[in-house]
Formats: structure tokens, sequence, C-alpha cells
């Protein structure tokens, strides 16, 4: 059960507004404690959403109140992406601007003031995760590697964005595994055949590796595929080690170009896997601004996939 304030919280209603449409419309209609104080159920809390959905597109909360359940459910789901979402492109749009922005003037204040919004903006609904990883954090991320490797001033405050990055994708990563469970419950429990496997995400060093490896584990789930994090700077008996104790067959390893290595680590990573596991094992690396000359050959390294963009990654899970 929940108090009035938590469903304010998970429904973005207004307590006064919540308390007036109950009284005018008996949306729904709590229990009580002996001392008056609302109880609201999963069920209320489903059909609050629905209604809220709806006024958002502009219907009265009059006409809206006298629809059952099932019409609720049914007016929703025939409703275009633009018209569930009315605010996400410019509410995006506004905050990338103001991230970028305090990025350049190096106004950490505001970078976590404006996270903090857009953490309520998701909670409201304002916006999807996927729309909010694709159109802002990714953008936002890149952005922020690109001024750090102009503009030696950033540093200092693009490592403290890194930091804040990755423990926002956690919180994502954590968000859309329980999405993922909750749309496909069949699943829970049961033996995975390796077609099914969820697919392996880790990444060989450097924060800004394990950014593109969260990221990419999140784009595995928006693509349908379920993925595990296997962690930062996974050396070859990690990567064995996952392999040897699940059904997957499929491996994706992130690294990034770093300018005092001459080739990647990523691939030194790769040369020292046992054979077989190239041989058995569908193998992605993604390794942004990979110079060709620092590619690196070594036994079955013609089986390895090499992506250099968030883009490809998209394109490689849809087609997996």
């Amino acid at each position: 059960m929940y108090t009035i304030k938590n469903v304010s919280m998970i429904t973005g209603i207004g307590v006064h507004t919540l308390r007036a449409w109950e009284k005018r419309y008996s949306v729904v209609n709590p229990s009580r404690s002996p001392s008056g104080r609302r109880f609201y159920s999963d069920e209320d809390i489903e059909k609050l959403k629905l209604i809220t959905t709806l006024n958002k597109t502009g219907e009265q909360i009059s006409s809206i109140a006298k629809l059952s359940d099932e019409q609720l459910r049914e007016r929703v789901g025939s409703l275009s992406e633009a018209e569930l979402y009315p605010e996400e492109d410019d509410k995006l749009h506004g905050s990338l601007f103001i991230l970028k922005k305090a990025f350049e003037l190096n106004a950490q204040d505001v970078i976590f003031h404006e996270f903090e919004s857009m953490s309520h903006e998701i909670e409201s609904g304002t916006y999807r995760l996927k729309s909010y990883v694709n159109k802002l954090i990714v953008p936002f991320y890149e952005h922020v590697v690109e001024q750090d490797e102009v503009n030696p001033n950033s540093r200092a405050l693009g490592r403290t964005v890194y930091t804040l990055l990755a423990s926002n994708l956690r919180g994502v990563l954590s968000q859309v595994v329980d999405e993922h469970k909750k749309n496909h419950p069949e699943k829970e429990g049961k033996a995975t055949s390796a077609e099914d496997a969820p697919i392996l995400v880790g990444s060989s060093g450097t924060v800004k590796g394990e950014i593109d490896s969260l990221i990419c584990c999140i784009k595995s789930y928006f693509n349908g595929k379920e993925a595990i994090y296997i962690g930062p700077m996974v050396d070859k008996d990690v990567i064995s080690e996952f392999i040897d104790h699940m059904p997957s067959k499929k491996v994706v390893i992130t690294d990034r170009y770093v300018s005092i290595r001459p080739t990647p680590r990523l691939f030194d990573l790769m040369k020292d896997l046992p054979n077989e596991k190239l041989q058995d094992i569908e193998f992605a690396v993604l390794i942004h601004k990979l110079n060709e000359l620092q590619r690196v050959e070594f036994e079955n390294s013609d089986k390895v996939q090499v992506l250099n963009s968030f883009d490809s990654i998209d394109q490689y899970f849809s087609a997996s």
C-alpha cells in the first residue's frame, strides 16, 4: 500500500490535485486508516497513471474519470508516441543544452542539479528511458569526451562527470533489467537455451570504457536482448569463467583509444584468450576512434567483429 505522498511521486500528480480529483470525480477510492490516512493499492496507481497519461494529451479530467479501467487502457493503447510523450523532445533538448553549457563553463553544481531534475522527469513519465539514454546521456557523454581530449582545463570536471554518468547508467541498467523481467515473466527460473542466452558485456579498462559497456548493455535491452554486465577491467580469466558457466555465445567488450598506448588494451586481451574461446564464441569489440594502423592481428581475429560507434552497436544488437 502507498501513501498519498508516494503516489504523487510515482504518478506525477500533485497531492492537492489528487485530493481534488478524488473529491470531485472519484477517480480512485483509497482505503483509509482509523485516523483517516489514505492508502493506495497497485491497481489505484495503475489507474492514476492511465488517467494522467490521457490528461496530458489535453483530455479533460471530467471526461476521463467516467471511463472504466478497460476503456482507459484501450484509449492509452491507441495513442501515438508523440501523444504519449508530448514534452519529451523539448525537455531532452533543453536539458542537453544546459548540460553542455554547464560543462563548458565548469559549472559542476548546475550539472548535478540538472541530473536530479532529469531523474524527476523520468519518474513522472515525461520521457522514456530509451529516449533519455539515446537523446541525452549518449550525446552529453560524447561531448564531454570530445572536450576532455582538446581542453586540458576540463579534465578535472570530466572525471567527476564520468563518475556521475557511470552511477546514473548503473541505475538505468537496473531499471531496464527490472522492466525486462516484468515483460517476460515466462523466462523466470527457466533454463536458457544458447539462442536465448544473454549477451555478455564488459570493459577492458578505463572509466570511459566502463561507461561504454554500461551503455552497450542498456542498448542490448532496448533491442530486446537480455544482457549481463560482467564488469570493468575484465581480463581473459574473467571472460573465460563467464563463458564456461553461462550458455552465452556472444560477448561484447569495450575499450577507448588512449594515445599513450601503441595499441588498445583490448587487442592484448583478445590475443591472450584461449583459441577455442574465439572459435566457439561470437566476439564483438567496441573501440571508439580506432586508427586502423593500431589494429592487431591474431589467430581467429577475423572472427572478431570490430565496431566503432554506438550507432554500430545498435545495428549489431538489432541483427543479433
